[in-house]
């Protein structure tokens, strides 16, 4: 269940387009862009059509324009995911007392693009291609995306909070039928964030698997 928790926020991870923004999204947009990033709780459903299961996870996000990212699960499996822009990794803590965690390298390009960090961080600029952005309520947006742009992802629901125009929840529907809900909770917009918090160096009892 892990890999499929991991999957799927990679896969949220990928380039869409620009297009001539709403109102009050670029209401959002220029309140986002008044600080460094972001950081805040997050809860996350992931709903797996395949096997009819649903993915549950809670944690804390850190994302810091315009490509570092720091992904903390805490429940019900701890593991972290951190991107400094150039390397991704993803931690997995040993299960037992005395076994080995494990921690897997990439390059970013090879994971991450911008669109998950993007929109989290209030930024809805994605390109030169186009985007559709159509209004489904008074404060949430349908983004869709030009098939083969976006990876897997096949539509992204924005929900904005109207009283602090922030952004409070994005559901991912991808065209493999699979489902991913993220909410978002104390968001707190900063005017600086720690590098330390991108960046990850594994221990002598941590297992590498670079790719």
């Amino acid at each position: 269940m892990k890999i499929l928790f991991v999957s799927a926020v990679i896969l949220l991870f990928a380039n869409v387009a620009q297009a001539k923004l709403p109102a009050l999204l670029e209401k959002v947009q220029a309140e986002y862009m008044k600080s460094a990033g972001i950081e805040a709780k997050f809860e996350q459903i992931t709903d797996v059509k395949a096997t009819k299961q649903k993915k549950k996870a809670q944690g804390r996000i850190w994302i810091k324009r315009p490509n570092k990212l720091r992904w903390e699960t805490i429940n019900p499996d701890p593991n972290i995911l951190i991107s400094d822009g150039k390397t991704f990794w993803f931690y997995t803590p040993p299960f037992e007392k005395g076994e080995r965690g494990q921690v897997m390298i990439k390059k970013t390009a090879q994971v991450q693009t911008q669109f998950l960090n993007a929109l989290l961080s209030g930024s809805f600029d994605f390109g030169k291609m186009n985007i559709a952005i159509a209004p489904k309520a008074a404060n949430v947006f349908i983004l869709r995306p030009k098939e083969g742009t976006a990876g897997d992802v096949q539509t992204a629901e924005v929900t904005i909070n109207q009283a602090n125009n922030q952004i409070e929840r994005v559901y991912i529907v991808h065209s493999s039928g699979n489902e991913t809900e993220i909410k978002l909770q104390e968001i707190k917009l900063t005017s600086s964030l720690d590098e330390k918090l991108f960046k990850y160096t594994p221990d002598r009892n941590t297992d590498k698997i670079v790719e």
